[in-house]
């Protein structure tokens, strides 16, 4: 259960036990038979209703678990060998998960630090994926994007879901937003395997969820 969860039930349980200990303390205050009746008919009902949301919480979480477990299964069939032979360079430093992501769909993924990078010869048919990190580029950062982007290099941009880019800092490319999921990978596979430019992702201003 994740931690959304977690949350909805322990404020369903503080309600809960909230209300059960002001009736409690209604009954000692005003000990009328009739007001108990109705004080035990309340809590059987807020007993039926925690039990309620609790089984739509656990049938929810079933949920959520299939579809991360499909998405998954998903986004393996279609890496499949979808970029078998590709160079791709990966701008940073150090193994990261989206290295390891376009080596499962064949690519042969080199990690090259900005420094190094500004450094390369670049030619046609390179792909230079940027994953961002900030809103804008930085001069450097800038300076070499346009000296690839005059090369012919094909240029891929991507960010997290919690990051929004300024797009007018950015060359004709592939921009694809909510990286760090299974629908932003699926959608850099698809765009990458096609040779497309375009914003992908689930953020408002990407044109669509997939190519």
């Amino acid at each position: 259960m994740n931690l959304g969860f977690r949350y909805h039930v322990a404020s369903l349980l503080a309600v809960f036990f909230s209300l059960i200990l002001g009736i409690l303390i209604g009954g000692a205050v005003f000990p009328d038979h009739s007001l108990v009746e109705e004080q035990a008919l309340l809590i059987s009902e807020l007993e039926e209703r925690f039990r309620e949301n609790r089984a739509q919480l656990a049938a929810l979480q079933a949920e959520l678990d299939l579809s991360s477990r499909a998405w998954l299964e998903l986004k393996e069939s279609i890496s499949r060998d979808r970029l078998t032979g590709r160079p791709v360079v990966v701008v940073g430093e150090g193994k990261s998960s989206l290295a390891s992501v376009l080596e499962q769909a064949g690519a042969q993924v080199e990690m090259v630090g900005l420094e190094r990078l500004g450094q390369m010869d670049f030619h046609e048919g390179l792909t230079v994926i940027f994953p961002l990190t900030s809103e804008r580029l930085s001069q450097t950062e800038q300076e070499i994007v346009q000296a690839l982007a005059a090369a012919g290099t094909r240029l891929s941009f991507v960010w997290g879901r919690e990051l929004k880019p300024s797009a007018a800092e950015l060359p004709p490319s592939l921009q694809v937003d909510s990286i760090d999921t299974s629908f932003g990978e699926i959608a850099l596979l698809l765009a990458l395997s096609a040779d497309l430019e375009g914003h992908y992702g689930l953020q408002e201003s990407a044109q669509k969820l997939f190519p």
